[in-house]
């Protein structure tokens, strides 16, 4: 069983990142609030609001600064404890052979991993929290600016039916890549032992499964840049619907806040999505983490087998 996200120190970690998220929300509202008032007074050099805009602008930097700071002590414990469990594991299995799935777990799926802990959960959790506090904010004191929000919810939907498909092609990427690191491990071996095939050296398979490889790659890119392009979309028509509702109204200066504020949620909405992408493909190798370490010890030629056979999951 793999290590779970949310255990020892990580909790208190996950709360900090909450109160850190809730800070950035509110600070963006007091931020908009202010600019209102500045664009308001039509006076941009006397009083109060200028260096309260700026104030408050320097403490969401540090708020953003520190939510980094903390999401990566947080990714990092997860990754510590999951190399730490998965070589435990290798100690297990020795003498078992079949090294290349515990090398992969142990080198590549890391990085893997760190993504998602730190650009996945993290980064979902804490868009999703200040993106929604903001939301909340404009439902109940911005009314020219609630019917934008359709717009970022109509984007939030397609980005959902879309994240289907990605999953499915991140695992199909995987496997292809599966097939052909197993194929590289298999041909590198023979070639290094001079037992090179009648039927050549494989470059004809390489080649076909480095396209499909390459194929699968592509479908990807292109799943997460319509999922991309749904939230940007979204979010420019929430702004195009602020300024609409603008319209005629007396008071048109004060449309500078509701925008801020608009921006804010669309920019969560991207930095949602982008987080999901790499949650979805983090939570496969999570996966094979686990599978990794529910693997029984095994001794003998049946070990050999299976450590043969786990060379295609690589």
């Amino acid at each position: 069983m793999s290590p779970a996200l949310l255990h020892g120190n990580r909790r208190a970690l996950a709360a900090a990142l909450a109160v850190l998220a809730l800070t950035e929300a509110a600070l963006m509202v007091l931020f908009a609030q202010s600019l209102d008032r500045i664009v308001s007074s039509g006076d941009w050099l006397s009083g109060p609001a200028m260096p309260v805009a700026i104030g408050i602008a320097l403490l969401a930097g540090l708020a953003l600064v520190a939510q980094r700071w903390v999401g990566e002590l947080f990714a990092q414990s997860f990754v510590t404890d999951c190399r730490a469990a998965l070589f435990q594991a290798v100690t297990r299995h020795a003498g078992e052979g079949g090294d290349a799935r515990w090398l992969t777990g142990l080198v590549n799926d890391m990085a893997a991993l760190r993504n998602y802990a730190l650009r996945g959960s993290v980064r979902f959790w804490t868009s999703a929290l200040s993106g929604t506090a903001a939301s909340l904010w404009i439902l109940a004191s911005l009314p020219q600016a609630r019917p934008a929000l359709l717009a970022l919810a109509s984007g939030l939907a397609g980005i959902a039916l879309m994240a289907r498909a990605l999953s499915r092609t991140i695992r199909h990427q995987r496997r292809e890549r599966g097939k052909l690191n197993g194929f590289l491990v298999r041909r590198v071996r023979a070639e290094l032992a001079g037992a090179v095939s009648a039927k050549g050296h494989g470059f004809r398979k390489l080649a076909a499964l480095s396209g499909q490889l390459g194929s699968r790659s592509v479908q990807r890119a292109t799943i997460a840049g319509a999922m991309e392009t749904a939230a940007t979309v979204a979010g420019l028509a929430a702004a195009l619907i602020v300024v609409w509702q603008s319209i005629g109204l007396a008071d048109g200066a004060a449309i500078a806040g509701p925008l801020t504020l608009i921006a804010f949620v669309a920019a969560r909405l991207l930095e949602w999505t982008r987080a999901l992408h790499a949650r979805l493909g983090g939570a496969i190798a999570l996966e094979r983490l686990a599978r990794l370490l529910s693997i029984p010890p095994q001794r003998g030629a049946a070990a050999n087998r299976n450590s043969r056979r786990s060379l295609s999951d690589v």
